[in-house]
């Protein structure tokens, strides 16, 4: 396995003014860049796709930085895994973490709405302003935001529901760099893998 040092920061919340982004807003600003490792593990399998560690280390920071654990438990007829849950002055938050698929953010949502009916006060999904892939850079964030805003403006889901869950973006850099993550830089990474795979 190939690893990259990348960081996270600029994180931001939508909506701003939602209850759960009010809560969480001390927490978050807590800490300004979030450090954590990409990696391939095979060049040769599924296109040389990149993975990462940003969920460990993401729960990490946040528990060093005043959140406890907590482990939410899901309906036995409702089999959902989220990602991670914490509880930060006392309120428990289920996270769920879209690193790459924009296609699942509705899915996203849903399962948050699951997460607050088994107990969770508040939802948060993270997702990435530029996910680098072969074709290009998608900013998740924003494509979040406009369904989001969807949902509110088209009633799939209430207002009050759809405030207890705040979307959280943030922009990855390459550390070596200290670039944006880009196309460019993830073909660079997948070069990299092969090479050390190959013993180049």
């Amino acid at each position: 396995m190939t690893t990259f040092p990348a960081f996270a920061t600029n994180f931001e919340f939508h909506p701003k003014n939602g209850d759960a982004a009010r809560h969480l807003v001390p927490l978050i600003e807590s800490f300004d860049r979030l450090d954590f490792t990409y990696h391939v593990n095979d060049p040769k399998v599924n296109q040389g796709q990149l993975a990462s560690d940003f969920d460990k280390q993401l729960e990490r920071a946040l528990l060093t930085c005043g959140a406890t654990e907590h482990n939410l438990t899901m309906p036995d007829d409702v089999p959902q895994e989220l990602d991670f849950a914490f509880s930060f002055d006392g309120c428990n938050v289920a996270v769920e973490i879209e690193k790459a698929n924009r296609e699942k953010f509705l899915r996203d949502l849903l399962k948050c709405h699951i997460y607050l009916k088994a107990g969770a006060h508040f939802a948060l999904v993270v997702l990435p302003r530029n996910y680098a892939h072969k074709h290009g850079v998608w900013d998740l964030f924003k494509f979040g935001i406009e369904r989001y805003n969807e949902c509110l403006t088209y009633g799939f889901g209430l207002p009050e529901t759809l405030g207890r869950i705040a979307l959280l973006g943030f922009v990855q850099y390459e550390s070596a760099t200290s670039r944006r993550m880009a196309k460019d830089i993830r073909g660079k990474m997948r070069i990299e893998a092969n090479d050390a795979v190959d013993g180049i």
